[in-house]
């Protein structure tokens, strides 16, 4: 009895314990599962009041912008306006108030027109006087028009400072507003208008520069008075001391025309016009008349405008038609076959009015370029002010051209030969690279999808926009194409118009003149091409300097990566072998390149990150290297081009291709078999495939150069 007691004591206690134990072990369990859950929804809370946190700290020093995130938008308004009006600037050095001087001194510019193709009439040069000195990178200023029948190279240089009364000047005044009015108009309606104008100015700032003609070697030029006279016609032009000093027989002829009789050498070299018709002619000649052509000639025009010939014996007028001014700035002109020509007219004096004499061909010829001239110098002139204010703000040595400058403020729309695509395309690829370092080594415990939105805030169009704006940006911005009729003639105050100081940071002094409508994105793309400019002409510390200046300071000092748990970078993968894949390279930080080759289903104690922060980075980094790499081999290439060769060379099947020539997917740390039967599938299919050149990294011989159509 005592030992079944006993037996039944000691199962009693053996039962006991063992429910114990159990109970034990499953409470452990259970805890365990529980606080794993709980620390898991506390990773998930801290991200999210992690991200929330940021945008409160973003909202907190919107408005006083120091650093990378200071300059992020918290949140993209959708309803706020695409486009938004401000001024347009314009050149101080084309501006001036007339004041009631008895001498002013201008500075003089030879502007020659050489043009490329054979003509006629060869166009002549133009002396531009200024009250202020043009500042240029260079002593002298090249640039061609696209003119109808080729190209219009045009050459500007310092000649000398002169003296002009103010009877002169109002002589020239007078002069380059009849001839561009009648050329930019054809008709005389509004010449009446602005030649009343030229002594109205009312102390106000106005467009005060002079356009002469020139005459004389390149070496020495000098004004071509007769030429600027011819607007003073018909006053010392018709009278008989004239006609007695005359001594050729035909130009000695007087004949009749709608002003009167005029000497037949006062009507070679004049600008008339035929009022019942109301067009202008350029006269080159006498040519003696045809007695069948003028009974043709007769009779058409009483037919047609019912006019009577009556001085039958007079000879005719050979004329031409002036050029018609238009934006010769366009590229992509259609161009007239070489052998086309203006074709002459002949012309009764007696229908005849002259407007101007005497004047050549030549010289009206090259006044019908002038508005583009000018506007392509005003262009050049607010890019110089632009890059000084550029470079005045920080203090590298570096210089960029103004021409670049020109060009990265130009959009698409004004369909010039040069625009900001190209650039815009490669300062955005660097802009990218550089907020992606920055904000890879400044949130190492943020994930890529914070990192992704961070960076999409940063460089944000609106973001952009906002800090070109801060700096003035915009009001350099050439947004539409220029439109001759709209150009304001110096000396015209019959025209509206208004300008207004406006003082840049470096203390300079431009001009408003109008209200237009930009869009945010122009602003946006401005900001990305001034970047590009100073990647393709100086450096990237000058690039990382301008943005710097904008209000979006990023650097490119080393930051060491901070492990929550120390890695041992030579049991997980091959260091040698990637050692000797790289030629021999040494890794300061090992720790990055087994984090670069971990996938996020490897989970192991030792090692608590996957490759998708390195992709971030990588993907900007690629991106930027292979945009400069095809910018520098291929100057010609189109912003368009270039953004299809980078695509088609660092897509995901390239890229793939490339690591599987080098072997590197099989050091890939993961613990997924859909994985590897992925990987064997795609090095199965890569095997079989017959495509062998990458755009990339590859072994063996250098693969074959794109060629660009």
């Amino acid at each position: 009895m005592f030992s079944v007691t006993l037996l039944k004591v000691f199962l009693k206690y053996i039962l006991g314990t063992y429910f114990v134990m159990v109970f034990v072990t499953l409470f452990v369990m259970f805890l365990k599962v529980f606080l794993e859950c709980i620390l898991g929804c506390l990773l998930k809370i801290k991200k999210i009041l992690e991200y929330f946190l940021q945008i409160f700290r973003i909202f907190e020093k919107q408005a006083n912008p120091n650093g990378v995130e200071d300059n992020v938008e918290a949140l993209e308004q959708c309803d706020q306006a695409h486009e938004e009006e401000h001024m347009q600037y314009v050149p101080s050095e084309l501006v001036g108030c007339p004041g009631n001087d008895s001498e002013t001194l201008y500075h003089c510019y030879l502007i020659a027109l050489q043009p490329d193709f054979s003509c006629d009439t060869m166009p002549h040069d133009i002396l531009l006087a200024t009250r202020a000195r043009l500042e240029f990178d260079d002593e002298t200023l090249d640039f061609e028009l696209d003119v109808p029948r080729g190209n219009l190279k045009i050459r500007m240089k310092y000649v000398r400072r002169i003296k002009l009364t103010s009877e002169v000047v109002l002589l020239c005044q007078k002069f380059q507003v009849t001839l561009l009015r009648l050329l930019l108009d054809h008709n005389q309606n509004k010449l009446k208008e602005a030649l009343s104008g030229l002594n109205r100015n009312g102390q106000r700032d106005v467009f005060d520069y002079l356009l002469i003609p020139s005459m004389g070697p390149h070496e020495n030029p000098s004004i071509d008075w007769t030429c600027v006279s011819s607007v003073l016609f018909p006053q010392e032009s018709m009278s008989d001391k004239h006609m007695d000093a005359c001594s050729s027989r035909v130009q000695g002829r007087c004949v009749h025309t709608i002003n009167g009789l005029i000497c037949c050498c006062k009507l070679q070299n004049s600008l008339v016009v035929t009022p019942h018709d109301g067009i202008m002619y350029c006269t080159t000649g006498i040519v003696k008349r045809k007695r069948r052509g003028s009974i043709t000639y007769k009779a058409n025009l009483a037919k047609r405008h019912g006019i009577t010939l009556r001085f039958e014996g007079e000879p005719f007028l050979r004329g031409q038609r002036p050029f018609k001014v238009q934006n010769y700035l366009l590229g992509c002109r259609n161009r007239k076959k070489k052998g086309s020509r203006e074709a002459s007219v002949e012309l009764p004096p007696e229908l005849c009015k002259v407007i101007m004499s005497p004047i050549s061909i030549g010289s009206v010829s090259s006044f019908a370029y002038a508005p583009s001239i000018i506007q392509r110098i005003e262009s050049l002139l607010i890019a110089g002010n632009l890059k000084r204010m550029l470079m005045a703000d920080y203090t590298l040595n570096d210089m960029i051209p103004t021409i670049k400058v020109l060009e990265a403020i130009t959009t698409k729309n004004c369909q010039e030969n040069f625009n900001l695509t190209l650039l815009a395309t490669l300062g955005d690829s660097f802009l990218k690279y550089a907020v992606s370092q920055q904000l890879f080594k400044r949130h190492q415990n943020h994930n890529i999808d914070l990192l992704t939105e961070d960076r999409k805030k940063i460089i944000s169009n609106k973001a952009l926009y906002n800090l070109g704006c801060h700096k003035k940006i915009r009001g350099f911005i050439r947004i539409d194409r220029f439109d001759p009729k709209t150009w304001i003639i110096p000396g015209d105050n019959s025209q509206t118009y208004t300008l207004q100081k406006e003082v840049l940071s470096t203390g300079r002094i431009v001009y408003d003149r109008e209200k237009r409508t930009t869009k945010i994105k122009q602003v946006a793309d401005v900001f990305e091409a001034l970047i590009g400019v100073f990647i393709c002409t100086t450096s990237e510390r000058a690039a990382l300097a301008f943005m710097k200046w904008m209000g979006l300071e990023v650097d490119f000092i080393y930051v060491p990566c901070i492990r929550p748990v120390p890695a041992n970078p030579e049991k997980l993968v091959d260091l040698r072998f990637f050692e000797m894949l790289l030629n021999q390279y040494s890794f300061h930080d090992a720790s990055l390149l087994v984090e670069a080759l971990t996938h996020g289903s490897y989970t192991r104690p030792e090692n608590c990150r996957c490759f998708k922060r390195l992709e971030f980075l990588g993907d900007a980094v690629l991106d930027y290297l292979i945009t400069v790499h095809f910018h520098n081999k291929y100057t010609n290439l189109s912003s368009g081009l270039l953004t299809d060769l980078r695509s088609a060379s660092v897509n995901n099947a390239r890229c793939a291709r490339t690591a599987i020539r080098a072997g590197l997917h099989k050091h890939i740390l993961h613990d997924s078999r859909d994985l590897q039967r992925h990987f064997l599938a795609i090095v199965e299919n890569f095997e079989q495939s017959s495509h062998d050149s990458t755009f990339g990294w590859e072994p063996g011989p250098e693969p074959e150069p794109v060629k660009i159509p």
